[in-house]
């Protein structure tokens, strides 16, 4: 069908779909603030999104993908890297799949028909074939801010109710936070009126595990609550994003303990917003409180200002009772009740142990006035069990924050990287950030000495800058090139110099790609991982290990499979030692004592407790197991339910 601006109004009012009168206020809509015609279909209430992409489906004779399926789809960075971002925002349309077997790209567009864009994405991915669905257009540049730009609140602003629920709680913190005098008077009453208790009720509420499920009146969201805290922390310094990254800690500990979504949204909800209001020099983490007399006796006075705070919102009980109680201690020492052990609610051991976490990997002032390891976080943790932290809780965290580490090793391979850049800031973030995605990162500010780390001690792939000393990034290439210990690792230039003279000297000189600066982190460790997957595996120090506690022999199988790994996962049990190896995702074949294939495979899955090791570089030769992983763990697992009968 036509694509003029206003065509798919028309084809409706055509159709009998909708009236005159809502055709004539869409294109009123659309002549005062432009954008795309679906959307001002939707904005006055011509029609309904469902009822839209219905129709729009019928037109381009595709099918449809709902905001609501975009907005919780699980996209992979090897699907984002056939398109690349700033393509898939020209043309509005947004990769969704990738079949490698096939070779065929399936994307969500604005006009699924447009058959010049489908070419050209051909062309720069290098698939044979691309599939278009119809998607609404502001979900698809909500997706295109997610997944390219790292915006995780993308899709927040389409949720219009949630706004609106939310805008409540905006006026009462502006009124109360952002006006420090009323902010003061607000922090220094103790007046019982303004202290919100917990009733029978709420208690018996609490006591059966029955928290509303609406996060606030008129239903507000936990991606909403996001947005708002993101925006008020921008201006924290160090501590921007805390919050919301104590809340992510927060989350996945209530669901790996198993609470129901109200109570896991709930105590999330506290995680979100346990600091506002403070308004402290100090950072009043339960951590920093049992340690310092200056924080305690600061956040006695404040540590229920989010409550006052919000007092006009209907906070669930979870909400409040963590936020209440987050400076109690296990030991009794703590307050405002001086609670005990498991008399504490469970929401508040939770929350600040999360919140102490994030403090201390996170924030460079922390106590300790570096960013600590995983490792070293969670060691300061457990030096406070029996003290400040629940001892259960704190090795269940660490299990958790663990088993996210792993599996970010796991699907990138644990392979190294050279980084090299002369700015140090620029380096030691770029560092940060390929770590955090399971890269081992290697560092160099000069040529010279990259050079002879290279020699010296090989990686898998050189991520660097052109502007270097003593020699620029080109000359580094023409010197690797020259060394056999050097001259077949990849190379990747990420530069601010993006002249097309210097775009061609790269690519000429062998490299594997020339990365413009700034590009998101998402697209650059995309292309890092394709390059790594394409080369030869190299020699490489250690590999990925751990415990089964931290994750578990169904886990990293499901990771390995579904990452399409090659290597081989050794497991250790006692004096029982077993393989199982992979190729592409696939198991070959699996190893215990004089067992091989299935049968040793299912008796390795009884393993509960032990240790793990990948080797990548390892390469079955022949294929004994036919079963896919899938078939194997519900065969395993099956077959352990009935020994167990």
């Amino acid at each position: 069908m036509s694509r003029s601006p206003t065509a798919i109004a028309d084809q409706l009012l055509a159709d009998g779909v909708i009236s005159k009168d809502k055709h004539h206020g869409a294109l009123n809509h659309f002549k005062q603030y432009g954008g795309f015609i679906e959307e001002s279909l939707i904005e006055v209430g011509a029609i309904d999104e469902d009822t839209l992409l219905k129709q729009l489906a019928q037109y381009y004779k595709t099918r449809f993908v709902s905001t609501e399926k975009l907005k919780r789809a699980e996209i992979g960075e090897n699907v984002l890297v056939c398109v690349p971002g700033e393509i898939a925002a020209k043309h509005d349309v947004f990769p969704i799949l990738f079949d490698k077997e096939k070779s065929v790209l399936s994307i969500v567009a604005v006009d699924p028909s447009n058959l010049d864009v489908e070419a050209h994405l051909i062309r720069i991915s290098g698939v044979s074939k691309v599939t278009a669905y119809v998607a609404r257009p502001a979900a698809i540049r909500a997706a295109i801010s997610k997944f390219y730009k790292g915006d995780i609140h993308a899709f927040a602003s389409m949720d219009k109710e949630s706004m609106h629920a939310f805008q409540s709680m905006m006026d009462v913190y502006e009124r109360n936070l952002l006006d420090e005098g009323t902010m003061a008077a607000s922090v220094a009453t103790s007046a019982a009126s303004m202290e919100r208790t917990l009733s029978e009720d709420e208690l018996a509420l609490r006591a059966k595990g029955g928290a509303q499920e609406k996060l606030g009146a008129g239903g507000l969201s936990l991606e909403v609550v996001r947005v708002l805290v993101s925006l008020l922390e921008s201006g924290r310094g160090e501590l921007s994003g805390h919050s919301v990254l104590a809340a992510s800690h927060t989350e996945r500990v209530c669901k790996r303990i198993g609470l129901s979504p109200s109570e896991v949204q709930g105590i999330t909800l506290s995680a979100l917003l346990h600091d506002l209001g403070k308004g402290s020099p100090y950072h009043l983490t339960a951590f920093n409180v049992s340690e310092w007399d200056g924080h305690r006796i600061t956040a006695e006075k404040r540590y229920d200002a989010p409550l006052r705070l919000l007092e006009s919102a209907d906070l669930p009980v979870e909400t409040i009772t963590a936020l209440k109680h987050m400076y109690e201690r296990v030991d009794g020492k703590g307050f405002p009740g001086n609670l005990r052990q498991g008399d504490i609610p469970l929401g508040a051991r939770i929350m600040a142990m999360a919140d102490t976490y994030a403090d201390l990997t996170n924030n460079p002032r922390n106590p300790y006035r570096r960013t600590l390891t995983t490792e070293e976080a969670v060691e300061v943790l457990r030096k406070a069990r029996d003290t400040v932290f629940d001892k259960n809780l704190v090795e269940l965290f660490a299990t958790v924050v663990a088993g996210d580490d792993i599996k970010r090793q796991l699907l990138t391979g644990a392979r190294s990287v050279l980084l090299i850049d002369s700015d140090a800031e620029s380096c030691a973030i770029l560092e940060m950030q390929l770590t955090t995605r399971g890269f081992k990162v290697r560092t160099a500010h000069k040529a010279d000495e990259a050079t002879r780390s290279l020699i010296d001690d090989p990686v898998n792939l050189v991520l660097t800058e052109v502007d270097l000393q003593p020699f620029d990034g080109f000359e580094l290439k023409r010197r690797l090139n020259e060394n056999d210990a050097t001259k077949d690792i990849p190379l990747v230039y990420f530069t601010g110099r993006k002249g097309s003279e210097d775009v061609e000297k790269g690519f000429g000189l062998g490299a594997q790609d020339y990365l413009v600066k700034p590009s998101t982190m998402e697209v650059v460790a995309a292309k890092i991982q394709k390059y790594l997957d394409q080369s030869e595996p190299r020699a490489t120090k250690g590999g990925v290990s751990g415990s089964l506690k931290e994750m578990s022999i169904p886990d990293l199988v499901q990771i390995l499979s579904h990452g399409r790994k090659t290597g081989r996962l050794s497991l250790t049990a006692g004096n029982q030692r077993g393989e199982v190896h992979f190729v592409g995702g696939d198991i070959y074949n699996a190893m215990l004592g004089k067992q091989r294939g299935e049968e040793a495979f299912f008796a390795i899955l009884r393993f509960k407790e032990g240790s793990f090791a990948i080797d990548p570089d390892f390469t079955a030769e022949d294929r004994v197991i036919q079963m896919t992983s899938e078939m194997l763990l519900l065969e395993g697992l099956r077959r352990f339910d009935e020994e167990n009968r």
